[in-house]
């Protein structure tokens, strides 16, 4: 086992000594996948992003039949072939009967076979290696491959940043875009152009299958972090330079396929991202929502047993009232006693003054949006029902008070009490 372990570290340190093209290549190629993603997702443009790194097989194919492995070759023909699929997905598109996910599906599966065909067709001998294209290969990577990447990350960024704002109106609102002057089919090419470079100069790196997931495996955990776009393209950066540079540290050192483990890698930042999101992490959401519920039971506890102050209200019918079980409830009264809005002797549960004070809070709210939404129209034998979930927001009482005019008495005749100072 420490033989192991001390193989592993040795294969760490190797690649920060013997293989640093490979790991930076990679880094950048992370980097730009995840920067270009960010439009892609809020696009909703995942699918096209597949289409185009399954359809440029057939440029590959022709490049190398043309013109062997050189790079610029290759990269010239997987980019005309990127263009003509997305040519040929509007061109699909514009037919009133023909949906965008059938254009997209339809549009790659015939290049990806085209492709398919042309490999098939190579003279016998001929040595074309589909499983680096597929799955990507980072250690056949030449200093003329960081070149290109690095020369399709510097366009990448330098377009983000020259045409940010009709990226940014084109992806959040197009019709918007087009009334300010700015020509929504343009910016849509330029897009479109700016992820075949990526997902073409990607290719030797993480390979066809698993280059989509690069694009939005990054751009997802930045949409979990933040609401702001240039944090998000920031992050997205990071994260996908991250995800690929750990990824291939974590392949060189354990023999795995790098662009799989890349891949692997970037999900795993997903899910946690996805976890544990101060804001939007589902873990989060649901202690936020724990508490919430919580809230309004102990605020209704409040209120009920308002009804019978002072003397206090038996534990056994505010629990039947609330369709709470007996032994749960009384882990809430007891939260509230520690908190001196309520005490509970010999099964009663009364409110103390300040509990009253709060349970005068929600009663008043509870009475001025029934008597809102009755003066809105709705039937006056819904507004308690209404009114029941809504009444927890009782810091709008004061707005409601002032739009209605301060009413006495809600639609049922009964006193909206006054408001009560703390």
């Amino acid at each position: 086992m420490e033989g192991k372990a001390m193989s592993f570290w040795e294969n760490v340190l190797l690649v920060f000594t013997s293989f640093r093209l490979e790991l930076f290549t990679s880094m950048l190629s992370g980097a730009t996948c995840g920067l270009i993603g960010c439009f892609v997702i809020l696009r909703r443009m995942a699918l096209i992003g597949d289409a185009l790194s399954h359809s440029i097989l057939p440029g590959v194919v022709i490049a190398f039949m043309l013109a062997g492995t050189g790079p610029l070759a290759m990269f010239l023909g997987a980019m005309l072939a990127g263009f003509l699929t997305t040519l040929c997905i509007s061109f699909l598109e514009r037919h009133n009967r023909v949906k965008e996910d059938s254009a997209i599906g339809v549009a790659f599966a015939v290049f990806f076979a085209v492709g398919i065909i042309l490999i098939s067709s190579l003279p016998r001998g001929t040595h074309f290696d589909l499983k680096c294209y597929l799955f990507g290969n980072p250690l056949a990577v030449q200093p003329s491959d960081l070149e290109m990447m690095m020369a399709v990350g510097v366009l990448v960024c330098a377009s983000v940043i020259l045409f940010y704002r009709p990226l940014f109106l084109t992806s959040f609102d197009p019709i918007m875009a087009t009334t300010v002057g700015i020509d929504v089919k343009r910016v849509h090419y330029l897009l479109m152009s700016l992820l075949a470079a990526t997902v073409v100069a990607s290719l030797l790196t993480v390979g066809v299958i698993m280059v989509v997931a690069m694009i939005i495996a990054p751009g997802l955990v930045a949409y979990q972090l933040t609401d702001r776009l240039p944090v998000m393209l920031v992050l997205a950066f990071v994260v996908g330079a991250v995800s690929a540079g750990l990824g291939f540290v974590v392949s060189f050192a354990l023999n795995w396929p790098p662009g799989p483990t890349m891949t692997v890698v970037a999900g795993i930042l997903f899910l946690i991202a996805l976890f544990f999101s101060p804001k939007y992490g589902v873990l989060f959401q649901w202690y936020r929502h724990h508490r919430a519920r919580v809230h309004f039971l102990e605020e209704d506890i409040l209120k009920y047993a308002a009804r019978h102050y002072p003397e206090g209200m038996d534990l056994e019918r505010l629990a039947e009232i609330l369709g709470v079980e007996t032994r749960r409830l009384l882990r809430y009264v007891r939260r509230l006693v520690r908190r001196n809005m309520v005490s509970l002797r010999d099964g009663k549960v009364a409110l103390t003054g300040a509990g009253k004070v709060l349970a005068n809070e929600v009663l008043r709210a509870h009475r001025l949006w029934e008597s809102y939404l009755a003066h809105k129209g709705i039937d006056i034998h819904k507004v308690h029902d209404i009114a029941e979930a809504l009444e927890h927001a009782h810091q709008m009482a004061d707005e409601l008070d002032d739009a209605l005019g301060s009413p006495k008495e809600d639609p049922h005749g009964k006193e909206i009490p006054p408001k009560t100072s703390c």
